[in-house]
């Protein structure tokens, strides 16, 4: 079973210049202190590591907000950047190392940029393979505070479908709609080809006539 066994910062919201590494292990970890010393902010950084591209998700109105903007005796940072180790010894994650490393960092102007193992990645190229894991930043591998108590209020019908998301029936079946909508397009691309061909097949036996 994959799991993190490290989460690196530097320059992430209320993390500084200077990095920040939290040691995972395996089994239950808690990580405690007051209000505002930036324990939702481990959360969302390992969110953005595994590619999320919602600024709002991660708490931030534009993803250049998520960057260290200075505090008393430091100034802000130009970029952002995460790296998460996690466990890879089943090879759950189609890589052949024990340890896979990904890593993304966003400058001010809110681009981003994705290592795999140290080298530079797609975001579709990380965002497929950790999904043959089952990872993925918006699934329910995590959960959001305050989700407990919103799936004990809705109705067996959402229920339904929050169990299906979670078990992976819903992916499946949005690739099945998307699959089928690409069938019809390949479908119409045929008839508009035999046309085609028709209309072709018929001038070369008005030649041949000629």
């Amino acid at each position: 079973m994959v799991f993190i066994k490290r989460l690196e910062m530097r320059g992430f919201k209320s993390f500084g210049a200077r990095k920040a590494s939290i040691p995972l292990e395996k089994g239950l970890t808690v990580i405690t202190g007051p209000n505002g010393s930036g324990k939702s902010n481990v959360f969302d950084a390992i969110r953005f590591v595994l590619g999320d591209l919602s600024a709002r998700s991660l708490r931030a109105d534009k993803m250049s907000e998520i960057i260290f903007d200075g505090s008393l005796g430091e100034g802000p940072s130009k970029m952002a950047y995460v790296t998460i180790q996690m466990d890879n010894m089943d090879r759950r994650i189609p890589v052949d190392t024990e340890t896979v490393t990904i890593s993304r960092r966003v400058s001010t102007s809110g681009f981003s940029e994705y290592f795999l193992n140290g080298r530079q990645a797609s975001r579709g190229q990380l965002v497929d393979m950790l999904h043959l894991a089952g990872l993925s930043s918006s699934g329910y591998n995590m959960i959001m505070q305050g989700t407990i108590t919103r799936l004990a209020d809705i109705n067996p019908e959402e229920r339904r479908r929050f169990i299906e998301e979670l078990v992976g029936i819903a992916e499946y079946d949005a690739k099945k709609a998307d699959a089928r909508v690409q069938l019809q397009q390949a479908e119409m691309n045929l008839r508009i080809a035999a046309a085609r061909i028709s209309d072709v097949q018929a001038r070369l036996d008005r030649l041949e006539e000629e």
